[in-house]
Formats: C-alpha cells, structure tokens, sequence
C-alpha cells in the first residue's frame, strides 16, 4: 500500500485520518492473513517525493519532532492544549502500533524518556494538562501490557503509575 503525503504542515502522527486509513487497512490487511508493505510517500516536495517503509516514517517523525527539544518547548509554551498535543503524538504512535507491525518499541522508548521520565516535561504535563498525564501513562502502560512495547528499564512500570497517580491526585485537586 502507497501512501500519499503533500501537507509540510502535518505528519503522521497528526490527526487522527493517517493512522485510521494506514493502520484499517493494514489490520484488515491481516485479518486476511496478507501482510503488505505499507509505504509513506512524502510528496511536500513535488520535485523529489520521498517513498519510506512505515516503520522508517514513524522514526524520522519521533526523532525529529516529538522528541525533538525546541518542539517539545514549544509545547510547553501553549500550556494545556501543548501537553494534550504530547498526548495525542503518544496515542497515535501507539494505535499504528496496535494496527501494523511497522512501528518498534524502540520508539517509545524515547518518548517515555522525553515526556514522562525528564522530570521538566513531567511536571508540565501534570501541572498544565493532568488528564493528558493520565492519557500518556495509561496508553504507554496499555502499550506494554499487551506485549507491542518491551521497555528496556526496569523501572518504566513504577514511572507509569506514579505518573498515572500524580495525574489523579492532580485532576482532583483542579
């Protein structure tokens, strides 16, 4: 399956529409026992469209925007609607997870460490954005749970709920 993308305003992880076309079909894809290559074609620039396996795409997104450090400032600067922008990046990753088999754990790995284990994020997300806090832990959480994410610390579970209860404590207190 070729994908199409001509918006430098938006990437995969964006909006809900990527991952419910790509992910639907490649899930429906598997229901039929087929496995088919999905590939992105970044076509922002028309003179030089770029073709990327899936798993590919995603990592170039993780790694340049996500955990990118002046992206994740810039949240930080739009206060609650920047925390439930991480939260969104976080579920998307997770549900191409859930749909294709193109996405690595390895990439949430590095976005536990940036949202979740540096101790300035953390504390944004539960002070501008609890119930994003909440969304973060428990859709990392769900992630390993259901064996898509195998972290490589053994801390991540004990992070996950004291994220998780700093965020309740934080909601009721709001």
């Amino acid at each position: 399956m070729l994908h199409a993308s001509d918006d430098p305003g938006r990437d995969l992880l964006e909006g809900s529409a990527d991952v419910s076309h790509v992910g639907g079909f490649a899930a429906a894809a598997a229901a039929l026992g087929r496995m088919p290559d999905l590939v992105m074609l970044d076509a922002t620039d028309p003179r030089r469209p770029r073709a990327r396996p899936l798993g590919q795409a995603l990592a170039r997104i993780v790694r340049a925007r996500a955990i990118n450090p002046r992206f994740i400032a810039g949240q930080m600067r739009h206060g609650p609607r920047g925390a439930a922008e991480l939260a969104e990046t976080v579920d998307r990753l997770v549900a191409f997870m859930e749909t294709t088999d193109a996405a690595p754990g390895t990439l949430l790995d590095l976005v536990h460490d940036a949202y979740v284990a540096d101790p300035t994020v953390r504390a944004f997300l539960l002070t501008e954005n609890p119930a994003a806090a909440r969304a973060i832990a428990e859709r990392l959480d769900a992630a390993r749970r259901r064996g898509l994410w195998h972290p490589h610390r053994n801390h991540i579970d004990a992070d996950l709920v004291a994220l998780r209860a700093d965020a309740l404590r934080a909601e009721a207190g709001a």
